[in-house]
């Protein structure tokens, strides 16, 4: 259990916008940022599944990838494939991007007969969890870009309009 101390909170910058997410207070613009209050009513909690497929583009597929190496070693593409029962070419597409995120390393080995062979191995829990956590921080930063970019493109149509008449109707009964 988290103390409240502990407690991950949003901060947002009043001068430049920036948001800030931590549980101590952050800085910008060299001032103190201000804590944002959001109610849980508005946003429901998402599952671990939710996030990862939302944030990582991780497909249910890629999850079972993902925890059985996390399971299972140091595995190949075809070892993985057989004691999982997916095609290896979509295990070896999904641990390529498992190792993008760095959730996994891949490191080619030579094989004593000859040629080489790809191995996969977990990354240690904290340092997953770091990667993960830095990949969701940047996904924050450009979704908070899309909501800014939403609001500047309804204001610029609507003062940009050349006929006069109203972009958009707000709908009320009578």
């Amino acid at each position: 259990m988290t103390s409240p101390a502990d407690e991950t909170r949003l901060f947002e910058c009043g001068t430049c916008g920036g948001v800030g997410i931590g549980p101590n207070r952050p800085t910008c613009c060299d001032e103190p940022m201000t804590g944002i209050e959001t109610t849980e009513a508005a946003v429901s909690e998402p599952s671990l599944e939710t996030l990862l497929r939302t944030v990582f583009d991780m497909s249910g597929t890629e999850l079972d990838v993902c925890l059985c190496v996390m399971e299972g070693g140091e595995l190949t593409v075809t070892e993985l494939a057989e004691q999982i029962g997916y095609d290896r070419s979509v295990v070896a597409r999904h641990l390529n991007h498992l190792a993008e995120l760095g959730v996994v390393e891949k490191r080619r080995r030579i094989r004593p007969e000859g040629g080489h062979v790809y191995v996969y191995t977990p990354q240690p829990p904290d340092v997953v969890r770091e990667r993960l956590r830095g990949e969701f921080l940047s996904w924050v930063r450009m979704a908070t870009a899309q909501l800014d970019g939403l609001q500047r493109e309804k204001v610029e149509a609507i003062a940009d309009a050349e006929t006069g008449e109203r972009q958009w109707t707000v709908f009320q009964e009578q």
